[in-house]
């Protein structure tokens, strides 16, 4: 059994139409690959009757740090895990509303921890904190749309995000740059590293053979999820895979909101997912 959580929160960046629309293809795509049970934090009715998913009110009773709405909401997922951890003592995994599972990944459950990230080659820098040089690759980017913490990773990261914000700095990318920059910069990133600080990255230590980030969407790791893409996008023996990246097998399909906004009415879209 997996336990996820996600938010499906209004904050007028897309009508609840479209948010509900993205829900119904998530929980699609996880009723065709694993048991589960979701948990949905929002701020707005969802009729959904059914045992494995449970609905919550969304709340955020934290300081933000952000002045972006979507930024402070992204951060939040933190604490939902945290209020979700001392309710029913469980480490949820958290994944974004526009994500799609399209394989078994329940593995997860025997992890500690589990992350994506961008993956590929691309080296593009990316900033981590404002108004500092910290930067990292792309394609070693971890992403916010898929993770799973334990408490003491959970710890770790709220105190390292303290001394942040304690000198007037703010991550450039809310939970994403933070991840990264414990992985890369207060850790050295190198496998033998993470796996015994027990962090686990879904294609760099752990799953080798398998890609989940951005790169799966363009030969060049640099892009979000596109037509082109999504046209190179196939099944192997029920094995989701791209064109671009043959020997690899693809467990998760990071969108965007917009992106998937985008592809999701196409007819490829539909043979694939729907």
């Amino acid at each position: 059994m997996l336990y996820l959580f996600t938010f499906c929160v209004d904050i007028g960046r897309h009508n609840q139409a479209d948010l509900l629309k993205t829900l119904n293809l998530l929980i699609n795509s996880l009723d065709k690959t694993n048991e589960y049970e979701l948990h949905i934090f929002t701020n707005f009715p969802i009729n959904i009757n059914r045992t494995n998913i449970i609905i919550h009110k969304y709340f955020d009773n934290t300081i933000n740090f952000y002045t972006d709405k979507w930024y402070n909401l992204s951060f939040n997922k933190i604490n939902i895990y945290k209020y979700l951890y001392d309710k029913y003592n469980i480490d949820f995994i958290w994944i974004d509303l526009d994500t799609i599972v399209s394989h078994d990944i329940s593995y997860i459950n025997k992890l500690c921890s589990c992350f994506i990230d961008c993956g590929g080659t691309n080296k593009d820098s990316h900033l981590l904190i404002h108004n500092s040089d910290i930067c990292i690759p792309r394609n070693l980017w971890i992403q916010g749309n898929f993770w799973k913490l334990n408490i003491n990773l959970f710890n770790i990261l709220m105190k390292i995000h303290n001394e942040i914000i304690s000198k007037n700095l703010t991550f450039n990318f809310d939970l994403q740059s933070l991840f990264t920059y414990y992985f890369y910069y207060i850790l050295d990133g190198k496998k033998e590293t993470l796996i015994n600080n027990k962090i686990f990255i879904i294609g760099r230590n752990i799953k080798q053979n398998v890609l989940n980030g951005l790169c799966i969407w363009d030969q060049n790791g640099n892009t979000h999820a596109n037509l082109n893409g999504l046209n190179n996008l196939y099944y192997e023996n029920k094995i989701l895979k791209s064109k671009f990246y043959p020997d690899n097998e693809i467990h998760l399909v990071s969108f965007t909101f917009m992106t998937l906004k985008n592809l999701y009415n196409n007819q490829q879209f539909k043979k694939l997912f729907m």
